[in-house]
């Protein structure tokens, strides 16, 4: 097994990607603490991986929140004693985490909870291990992005354009800024702990199935022409099969298998890459 005896911490790791990220880690040996703001999740995917036989804890917690952050690594030492590898993977549209019913939800708290969402809590988890893992000199931090923060020609994914009148922004800029951040945050922590042995990498995932998706699947449906009356998997099977080379969606087990690539030994020489996994769908 590549991660044999490594703790390993996977913010957002109750559903969808971070799940499939846990999955992965604990096949491969690691003991790893899933952190999740929905307590029914975390808890889920923790009894799955002891049923695989590594040691877990789950972690409720919003780490977008400084405090909180700092809460999740205290659990994590005094359950493991050590941290060895940090899997960023809290984010998402923040409008479908935050809103509320019958609240009107405006753009400027829907970008400034894009940005906490998604680079914030990133930013918050990574400054929190750094030192422990300036001290203990090595240690492997794995953000996860979307190929939504790379330049695309053709438009973002789903459908993007401006909706009801030109001054009003798409969701989708607000998240692609966001993980734009990522990839920069990566690339720039990267070099500044490179000289302590630690390598940071980003994933970009391209195009799942999640129930993240199908949350937001609404609005894409209403935003691209033509998609009126479609089913939100008949929507994504086609936006699949038209757009993305290889002509398959990926999964969170794809994502989960590249991060324990980038966790191993084998990618020792690798930090500072943004790395797609999306079928060819951009550059």
């Amino acid at each position: 097994m590549k991660l044999e005896g490594k703790i390993a911490a996977v913010t957002g790791g109750g559903a969808g990607i971070g799940e499939g990220i846990v999955k992965c880690l604990a096949e491969e040996g690691a003991d790893v603490a899933v952190i999740d703001i929905r307590k029914d999740n975390a808890e889920k995917v923790s009894a799955d991986v002891k049923a695989k036989g590594r040691r877990s804890l789950a972690i409720i917690a919003n780490v977008t929140e400084k405090d909180q952050a700092d809460y999740t690594l205290k659990q994590i030492l005094d359950t493991f004693g050590r941290i060895d590898i940090l899997v960023n993977n809290v984010g998402g549209e923040s409008k479908f985490y935050y809103e509320e019913p019958g609240i009107d939800y405006s753009e400027e708290r829907e970008w400034d909870d894009t940005i906490r969402l998604n680079l914030r809590a990133t930013m918050l988890m990574t400054r929190a291990v750094a030192p422990l893992f300036v001290n203990q000199k090595s240690g492997k931090i794995v953000n996860i992005s979307s190929i939504g923060g790379r330049p695309m020609a053709g438009g973002p994914p789903h459908g993007g354009g401006m909706s009801g009148n030109e001054a009003t922004l798409s969701p989708m800029t607000s998240y692609g800024v966001a993980k734009a951040g990522v990839i920069q945050f990566s690339r720039l922590t990267a070099l500044q702990l490179a000289p302590y042995n630690i390598n940071v990498n980003c994933i970009c995932p391209g195009v799942l199935y999640t129930p993240l998706y199908e949350r937001s699947a609404p609005r894409r449906i209403k935003s691209t022409p033509g998609a009126e009356g479609l089913s939100y998997r008949e929507y994504f099977d086609k936006y699949v099969a038209s757009r993305v080379p290889l002509g398959r969606e990926q999964t969170p087990e794809d994502i989960g298998r590249v991060v324990v690539f980038l966790s191993s030994e084998e990618a020792r020489n690798i930090t500072g890459q943004s790395i797609n996994v999306d079928g060819g769908l951009t550059p």
